[in-house]
């Protein structure tokens, strides 16, 4: 009788733990399957890279690049997410200038160093600790917008300088002007649609179309104006017309293909394909 209840309680011991075992392992597996539905597709990196430069090296690549391929964007983000390219960094007030349209802000500016042109809030969101916050209405896809009427294009500004916005103007309703005074003086009104907070908040970031303008009397600056250019996808992506695409600017290859690309020039570039990262 006694070995019957010890065998009794056994038994009920084994099905106790064995059914926690079971509990836990499918709260485990709903726990993980919920992260991953959270996290969305992977995104991949396509890089350029210049042929016969070091990795990581700056392309020195000519702005028409860019251009040309902000031209065909639709058909390009049919099979990508996102465009990441950036321009050599300018230093202010050296090479560019900081002034306003309208006397919005009132207080000093002297921890801004640096202005660059950006496809993507990628760039910005490499910062440490960083978080873009964009006016209502406005999105990443305006670094990459043409020239509209009055508004001659878009910037994203560090986030203390809403402390220096005076009485009467709104975060919606204000502008930069960024000037190059040589070789002749040439200035832009960039309609403001951010702010970032990060661990350095020292840049102005501006779209690409207007912000090239600013070097239209400067051919040589143009012609290495991009400093990295990266393309990305999402899996499931049709992988052969995104390649096709990047075929018409660069080598798919160390080895420079022959004859001119898509803009007129030899292929001194090549990416990265996906199968061999």
């Amino acid at each position: 009788m006694e070995k019957d209840k010890k065998k009794t309680k056994g038994r009920i011991a084994i099905f106790i733990t064995a059914s926690t075992i079971i509990v836990a392992g499918a709260v485990l597996l709903f726990i993980l399957l919920g992260n991953k539905e959270e996290e969305g597709p992977s995104v991949h990196e396509i890089p350029v890279q210049r042929i016969g430069a070091e990795e990581g090296a700056s392309l020195d690549m000519p702005y028409e690049y860019i251009r040309s391929m902000m031209n065909r964007q639709e058909s390009l983000l049919k099979n990508a997410v996102d465009i990441e390219a950036q321009t050599i960094i300018a230093k202010r007030p050296e090479n560019i200038l900081l002034a306003y349209s309208k006397p919005w802000h009132v207080a000093p500016v002297d921890r801004l160093l640096y202005v660059q042109a950006i496809t993507s809030i990628r760039t910005i969101e490499r910062k440490g600790n960083c978080e873009v916050t964009f006016i209502d209405g406005y999105d990443s896809s305006y670094l990459m917008m043409k020239n509209d009427g009055d508004v001659k294009g878009y910037a994203i500004l560090p986030e203390w300088m809403k402390d220096g916005i005076a009485p009467g103007y709104k975060e919606d309703n204000i502008t930069i002007k960024l000037i190059n005074e040589e070789p002749r003086h040439w200035s832009t009104d960039f309609k403001v649609i951010g702010f970032y907070k990060a661990d350095t908040e020292d840049t102005v970031y501006a779209s690409m179309y207007s912000y090239a303008e600013l070097y239209k009397f400067e051919e040589d600056v143009l012609d290495s104006l991009i400093m990295s250019l990266s393309i990305y996808y999402e899996d499931g992506a049709n992988m052969t017309s995104l390649y096709s695409f990047m075929n018409d600017y660069f080598s798919d290859s160390q080895t420079k293909k022959e004859g001119e690309n898509w803009v007129y020039m030899d292929y001194d570039f090549f990416y990265v394909p996906a199968t061999e990262q």
